[in-house]
């Protein structure tokens, strides 16, 4: 099986039955600079998830196939309807935290507290997949490293 024609037809029928891709079904690679073994490359997913090849590489296109066949294996797994964002898992997932912290339940209602937000976030994603969190979250996490997320609750704009 060509992995890399595999994750392409993947994601085109991803968009044929209907998912939502602001930048269409475009698969991309890209190869870290080297002019020998082993070689690297990534592949950027169309929802914006990155994998990269998972092994030592003697070629380019081994590079490519490698990092294709993680990005289609977590595609695919994605895909699965236990990886979706449902109540009980919001309910779940708030506890843990909850616990994680010796946190209490008032914190988890309020969303202007860290377990508070957690909640928001999920309970916006509900029926999304993991991999979409995943891509948010990490939005969110790069928004608020560069300071943008501070600058915003400066200028009182909302959550959504």
């Amino acid at each position: 099986v060509n992995v890399v024609e595999a994750l392409q037809e993947f994601w085109q029928m991803k968009q044929s039955r209907g998912a939502d891709l602001r930048n269409g079904a475009l698969v991309v690679y890209e190869m870290v600079p080297s002019n020998s073994p082993p070689y690297v490359c990534y592949v950027t997913l169309p929802g914006g998830s990155c994998f990269g090849s998972f092994q030592f590489c003697p070629t380019k296109a081994e590079a490519r196939r490698s990092a294709a066949k993680i990005a289609l294996m977590n595609s695919v797994f994605n895909e699965h309807p236990s990886r979706r964002i449902t109540e009980e898992f919001i309910e779940k997932s708030v506890a843990e935290a909850l616990a994680s912290f010796n946190g209490n339940r008032e914190e988890a209602d309020n969303p202007n507290t860290g377990i508070g937000a957690f909640r928001f976030m999920l309970e916006s994603n509900k029926g999304k997949s993991m991999l979409e969190f995943q891509e948010l979250m990490t939005v969110f996490q790069l928004l608020h490293w560069n300071g943008s997320l501070k600058a915003m609750r400066e200028r009182q704009c909302s959550r959504q």
